[in-house]
């Protein structure tokens, strides 16, 4: 897959019982992830890894009750300083592309403390995947109880830089 992309990835398991009794409640479904990352040698390495819930669902009712699911997008981010790297290209593309007049209407974000707080605040939008061959291991969650874990095996191979693509529904710098 590309470093650009996001992984999704949909979990089902056995539907859990209707609630009993009056006020009880069923809480959604949850996710959470163990990435390694996996040298050449056949190493394993722990990287940090991000679960974004985009749905879930299931039919618990009735007598033949259908599985319980949650979809999300795995990310296995850049480490801290190609991170860093990344939202500067972007800062530095989106100052190179605009107009003088645009420049100096916004000049008190260019100082160094501007700069700072912008590519804090970029940090998060950086959606480039680590580079690498990785094992995801994700387990379903309802509130702090494992319902059900599987392992992904995923490669994310270089397509781009997010500087040079920018932010989803953005024109590029």
């Amino acid at each position: 897959m590309s470093n650009l992309g996001s992984v999704r990835i949909t979990c089902r398991v056995p539907a859990r019982p209707f609630p009993s009794k009056p006020g009880e409640f069923r809480p959604i479904l949850a996710a959470a992830t163990s990435a390694y990352e996996i040298s050449p040698g056949g190493g394993k390495k722990l990287v940090p890894s991000e679960v974004h819930i985009v749905g879930g669902g299931g039919d618990g009712f009735g007598p033949d009750p259908q599985p319980e699911w949650v979809e999300f997008d795995v990310l296995i981010p850049l480490d801290s300083e190609e991170l860093d790297a990344e939202a500067r290209r972007y800062l530095t593309k989106l100052g190179q592309s605009m107009a003088p007049e645009q420049k100096e209407q916004l000049k008190e974000h260019f100082t160094e403390d501007g700069k700072k707080k912008m590519l804090e605040r970029l940090r998060p939008f950086v959606y480039q995947q680590r580079v690498g061959h990785f094992q995801v291991e994700c387990r379903v969650l309802d509130g702090s109880r494992v319902m059900g874990t599987d392992v992904v095996e995923i490669e994310v191979v270089f397509k781009g830089r997010f500087a040079d693509f920018g932010l989803p529904g953005v024109a590029p710098a």
